[in-house]
């Protein structure tokens, strides 16, 4: 008997601890966890300058009084950015004529003709979509930091990071970080949500 008091104790004290420690249940990740958070806490990112693959400068805070998708890539990636890249391009195709997209690359190697190659294969077109990068490294790791976006450096020459269309809304705060796949509830969340 007291053995299985025991067992059911100890039970007890593992769900309370799996309860407490994944949000009620609700972050089985620290991805999801990372999500929840922002959802709950919406947070303006910093207000750093880009320059897209025309060579063009502009200020993230430029794109406050509308809504703006973001996702971060680099230009050069095989497999997850090309899966951004395309969530970007049914989004171009979706969303309502205000709304604007920014893919903004981590990868300091990326330059005006790398950002532009990436445009002309997901077909970004500026104003609606600009490929861009941060050039101060400080700006873009606050950025990042403050999005959430993991990035490390594969040893390969490449990058290995976490993925999501993350929704900034017309007062320049993250609100939402949607799986890549989710454009259909990106689009109906932004919609639910215009002004």
């Amino acid at each position: 008997m007291r053995a299985a008091l025991a067992t059911v104790a100890v039970a007890a004290l593992g769900a309370a601890a799996l309860w407490w420690g994944t949000d009620q249940g609700g972050a089985l990740t620290s991805e999801a966890a990372r999500r929840l958070d922002i959802a709950a806490t919406p947070r303006r990112l910093p207000d750093v300058t880009l320059h897209d693959q025309t060579g063009a400068e502009m200020a993230l805070s430029e794109y406050r009084g509308a809504p703006l998708v973001l996702e971060f890539v680099y230009a050069t990636c095989p497999d997850i950015c090309l899966t951004l890249g395309t969530a970007f391009e049914q989004l171009d195709a979706t969303l309502p004529a205000d709304a604007r997209l920014v893919s903004i690359s981590f990868d300091p190697n990326d330059d005006t003709e790398r950002l532009g190659w990436f445009a002309d294969r997901h077909r970004a077109a500026p104003p609606r979509w600009r490929v861009a990068y941060v050039a101060d490294a400080r700006g873009r790791d606050a950025l990042l930091d403050r999005a959430g976006v993991v990035v490390i450096p594969d040893g390969l020459g490449g990058f290995v990071h976490n993925a999501g269309l993350y929704l900034v809304d017309a007062d320049g705060r993250l609100t939402a970080v949607f799986d890549p796949e989710d454009t259909e509830g990106l689009r109906a969340r932004l919609i639910g949500n215009a002004r």
